[in-house]
């Protein structure tokens, strides 16, 4: 299924049980140190309005989108995310809502912090939205990537919510990713073979290693991701080969 084409069996929004999908369900957030909670959206335009959901994508990055990846693979799991597309833009603020509401859950039966991330195959302000219409619980906290700069850092919400959003290079966004390390900013790179111990001068980390890594690396350095699916095929430049 391409990002940019919407494919859905059913055109009608059915009830969605539920928006987050549990950490454990995805092979990098099971990984994770805490107690994850994700949401899947349909990348880009895919979706009946036409409006783009990754605003910044690159050509390699929508080639190389893991949309498809994982349980992501079946057209049923497609759908789900499509329907969910469809409910935050025909209902927002039912949607987030809901969000709210499966947070708060979730988070009254974690002991520690709970790991939130709302842009899992989007890219777009949720965070922001939900944390300026809703009491979330305090021991919540908010992380993603990014392909716009301008989103990238670590900043507090304004329910005081701890949020770091990681920046995402592409084929045409290097120059972009050099300022963000030496500002102190995090990066994700993905590279073709085994990572590099440095890139550029910054140190490189696994960023395969858990998804929420972001959370608890030092500032400045990258989150080095190895190519997979279809990016292994890359010809942009979106992944990296010369290092």
């Amino acid at each position: 299924m391409n990002c940019n084409t919407l494919e859905l069996t059913k055109t009608e929004i059915k009830a969605v049980k539920n928006l987050l999908s549990n950490g454990t369900t995805n092979t990098k957030t099971a990984k994770n140190e805490r107690e994850t909670l994700i949401l899947y959206l349909s990348p880009a335009r895919q979706n009946s309005k036409g409006i783009n959901l990754c605003p910044m994508a690159s050509e390699g990055c929508l080639k190389a989108c893991l949309y498809t990846a994982g349980r992501g693979v079946y057209v049923n799991v497609q759908n789900s995310r499509i329907n969910r597309t469809e409910l935050y833009l025909k209902d927002r603020f039912k949607f987030l809502e809901q969000i709210a509401n499966e947070i708060n859950k979730k988070a009254k039966k974690t002991k520690g912090e709970l790991a939130v991330r709302l842009n899992g195959t989007s890219d777009i302000k949720l965070v922001e939205q939900l944390c300026s219409m809703y009491d979330i619980a305090p021991n919540v906290v908010f992380y993603d990537y990014t392909k716009i700069w301008q989103k990238a850092g670590e900043r507090i919400t304004e329910t005081l919510h701890r949020y770091v959003v990681t920046f995402s290079r592409s084929e045409d966004n290097e120059a972009q990713c050099i300022d963000i390390l030496k500002n102190g900013g995090i990066v994700a790179m993905v590279f073709a073979k085994e990572l590099p111990k440095t890139y550029k001068g910054f140190a490189v980390l696994d960023g395969d290693s858990r998804d929420d890594l972001m959370l608890d690396c030092p500032k400045g350095v990258i989150l080095g991701l190895k190519a997979k699916g279809s990016a292994r095929k890359d010809k942009s430049g979106f992944v990296i080969t010369d290092y």
